[in-house]
């Protein structure tokens, strides 16, 4: 499984309905939605997130984490994030850069996208992931 695995699963009529429910929720609850996925899903063994924030005109996405082990919260910057549309192709989101409180893993998730562990563009193949990248960013 590539990291990229996790914004990309699911397919079909249920994402079909997912879909245009989500377009149909106010910008608010847009980003809560996401969050409680983002909680039940890929950080679900780790911890959780309590705070999400997506500022679209900054193009900045800010979340706090509790994660296990951990005394204090995490914090996560991501800025420059892009969602870029080439005709006939799926669309991509790209983070210019990521900054986390924690030196450690500050520096892990730098080493990451560096050796391509985890990739600079994601590829969004999901039919619901992609409404929801292009609503929120």
């Amino acid at each position: 499984m590539q990291f990229s695995d996790f914004f990309n699963v699911g397919s079909g009529l249920g994402d079909t309905i997912k879909t245009v429910f989500f377009k149909m929720l106010p910008r608010g609850s847009q980003i809560e939605k996401v969050r409680a996925e983002i909680n039940s899903g890929v950080l679900r063994k780790y911890g959780k997130m309590t705070k999400l924030e997506i500022n679209k005109e900054n193009k900045t996405i800010k979340a706090d984490l509790d994660l296990k082990g951990e005394k204090e919260a995490v914090q996560i910057k991501l800025s420059n994030c892009r969602h870029i549309q080439e005709d006939g192709k799926n669309p991509v989101v790209e983070v210019g850069s990521i900054e986390v409180s924690r030196e450690w893993l500050d520096a892990l998730l730098k080493t990451l996208v560096q050796k391509n562990v985890i990739p600079e563009r994601i590829e969004i193949k999901n039919l619901l992931h992609q409404t929801v990248v292009k609503s929120l960013l």
